[in-house]
């Protein structure tokens, strides 16, 4: 069975007061928290056997969710003995013979359709997939053009420049595992370089649409109004995957 694994271990101290008292997979958007959201939204993918890696706050976290029959999944748990980044846990989760599995960080919610973003990967036969979101920044000083001898050829004002980032969701073959040290704290920024070293195709998957990454309180509000504004069904209206 296709499982996914939603990175839930963290403290969430941008959000502190709240999360003082609530761990972050528990904080609201609307009448739900987003960890509830996030897996409900795998359920509508086809996504049914999920795994949770916790730490901060697991007990509560368990309470909440259980064994995830009440929504329609079946869940379990990983609690990190301590802080193993976001890819430390997967060595203690995922077998190298299990089939592809899809990663996301407890904090994101996005309209991607995770089924077919896994089936993309499977298809590929990438080691991992990335998924990735555009923006542009824009430099707010006055950038210098220097020769090779350090002299000012030119400078162009508060230039703007565009910027590939990961949107926080992967999709990993399962023998990627064998890359992790087992008990070791490893980000998934490591372990991409890790694997591009090794020769393994680390693709990436350019996502459109709605994407949140909630990281402090002003997040919550803005992913709030964007969904009410522009799509109050939004978390619904995915296409089962059988």
């Amino acid at each position: 069975m296709t499982r996914a694994v939603i990175m839930a271990g963290g403290e969430g101290t941008r959000l502190r007061p709240f999360t003082h008292s609530i761990p972050k997979p528990l904080l609201p958007i609307g009448r739900k928290p987003i960890a509830q959201i996030i897996i409900e939204r795998l359920r509508d993918c086809g996504i049914l056997q999920i795994t949770m890696a916790v730490n901060y706050g697991a007990e509560l976290i368990r309470a909440y969710f259980g064994h995830g029959a009440q929504f329609g999944v079946q869940l379990d748990y990983y609690h990190e003995p301590r802080k193993l980044g976001t890819a430390g846990a997967l060595a203690q989760i995922i077998k190298p013979d299990d089939e592809p599995f899809l990663v996301t960080n407890g904090d994101i919610l996005t309209a991607l359709d995770y089924g077919a973003f896994l089936q993309s990967h499977i298809s590929a036969k990438a080691a991992m997939t990335v998924a990735t979101r555009d923006d542009t920044m824009t430099i707010p000083y006055g950038v210098l053009r220097l020769d090779a001898h350090g002299n000012v050829e030119g400078v162009t004002e508060k230039p703007r420049t565009n910027y590939t980032f990961s949107a926080g969701i992967y999709a990993l073959d399962s023998a990627t595992v064998k890359h992790i040290p087992p008990g070791q704290p490893l980000d998934m920024t490591d372990l991409m370089n890790t694997l591009a070293t090794a020769g393994e195709a680390v693709r990436a998957h350019p996502i459109e649409g709605l994407w949140f990454d909630l990281a402090n309180v002003d997040d919550f509000e803005k992913a709030l109004a964007e969904l009410e504004k522009n799509d109050p069904a939004f978390f619904r209206d995915v296409t089962h995957h059988s």
